[in-house]
């Protein structure tokens, strides 16, 4: 008996496999530093756990509606109307576990057999697997403006064509941190309002943002309304990774058909979750300027190693908590038996010879890069960039082949 042909051409999330990989290696007491965590290194707000501790008390411990419950939902529909000026009734709002999950469902419900889905590179490692397990295809664009690491209206433009049902875009991005400016927005919503193509705008770091003229959501483009699925949620905003809850905004008849899907498969969200979600929503949001200042010093102190390391570009990130250094001048070096070929044989190099972990850029569609997440503690930063800048000076003296 074989496994199906889904489960067999889906690929690892290497951002997991790398976590086990590490797991593995402080078992075996080996001295890593990671930077590959994509989840903030804050802990949850004390008054949002105290929600989740008072539902416990109080029995809410029971099935909510598919959808979420509605007090939640009329909450994100405040919480967007409030931050973004953008108008959602709770009918148009689902709840899910996760906004991974979120984005899943989305792409279940526009994309049938055969559908093209329009990818940016470089992406977030899980949307090609979603895209095919939905049974569409992935057309990437690989950007042309390899310095911001966006794609243009025009590269937008050419990618559209008969098949294509849906477009994802990631602002601010994961892996690059690539934020896109309202003007270069404006653009791109022109080609989607003008192509009928659905458009996935996947904000789930919206709240992490360093350009002092804030952000813009594509919530705040009205004519393309009737086409946006929008995803967000508490995760990365209110440190609340492992509570799973995320949000997925969208026209009613979309909303409908995920209900109707989410139904069969998780039922509802968790309830405690939701409680606690609730909180965050309604409550202080004092906290993610406070996370968001330090993400700031953390970004300049890493931005500004990296580019003192030779050979090595980096994007000033504009958001989220990652950097996406292009290091593909190593490559075709040899060193202690390890030949650089690739993102991958990099950061084997530096995990195995210098105890630093970070993520090749494989894993996001772009083979020259790697992902250093700047999600953890200042010493953390200056002792994994010791190790990488150690690494990157061993290869100097490499032979070449």
């Amino acid at each position: 008996m074989a496994l199906a042909q889904r489960m067999i051409k889906m690929q690892e999330s290497q951002t997991v496999a790398l976590n086990s990989t590490l797991a593995r290696l402080k078992r075996e007491g080996k001295d890593i530093v990671a930077l590959g965590a994509g989840e903030p290194d804050f802990d949850t707000p004390d008054f949002i756990k105290e929600a989740a501790i008072e539902a416990i008390r109080h029995g809410y411990t029971k099935y909510t509606p598919a959808e979420g419950s509605m007090e939640l939902r009329e909450a994100i529909a405040g919480w967007l109307q409030e931050a973004y000026g953008a108008h959602y009734t709770p009918r148009e709002i689902v709840v899910t576990a996760g906004a991974k999950y979120a984005v899943f469902q989305a792409i279940l419900a526009v994309c049938d057999p055969g559908s093209e889905v329009i990818l940016p590179q470089p992406y977030w490692v899980s949307y090609p697997e979603m895209i095919q397990l939905a049974d569409a295809t992935c057309r990437l664009i690989d950007p042309a403006d390899r310095d911001h690491l966006k794609i243009s209206a025009a590269e937008l433009k050419a990618a559209i064509n008969a098949k294509t049902r849906l477009v994802i875009l990631n602002s601010p991005s994961n892996p690059s941190g690539a934020v896109y400016s309202r003007e270069e927005l404006a653009a791109l919503v022109e080609v989607i309002r003008d192509s009928g193509v659905y458009l996935l705008s996947d904000e789930i770091y919206d709240q992490i943002v360093f350009d002092e003229n804030g952000y813009t959501s594509l919530t705040q483009f009205p004519e393309i309304r009737s086409q946006l699925l929008l995803v967000n949620g508490v995760s990365k905003s209110y440190a609340m990774t492992g509570w799973r809850i995320g949000f997925l905004a969208a026209p009613e008849e979309i909303a409908v058909a995920v209900i109707k899907y989410q139904g069969h498969t998780t039922s509802n969200p968790a309830s405690i979750s939701q409680k606690a979600a609730l909180a965050g929503y309604l409550g202080s949001k004092t906290f993610i300027g406070e996370m968001r200042r330090a993400f700031l010093a953390r970004r300049d102190y890493v931005y500004k190693r990296l580019m003192a390391m030779p050979r090595v570009k980096c994007l000033l990130p504009q958001g989220a908590f990652y950097a996406f250094p292009d290091v593909s001048a190593w490559y075709g070096r040899e060193k202690n038996g390890y030949r650089i070929t690739d993102s991958v044989s990099f950061c084997q190099y530096l995990l195995q010879e210098f105890g630093v972990a970070i993520v090749p850029g494989c894993a996001f569609g772009m083979d020259t890069h790697v992902r250093l997440s700047y999600a953890t503690s200042m010493a953390v930063l200056e002792k994994a960039l010791d190790r990488i800048e150690n690494g990157i000076q061993s290869l100097e003296s490499a032979g070449k082949f």
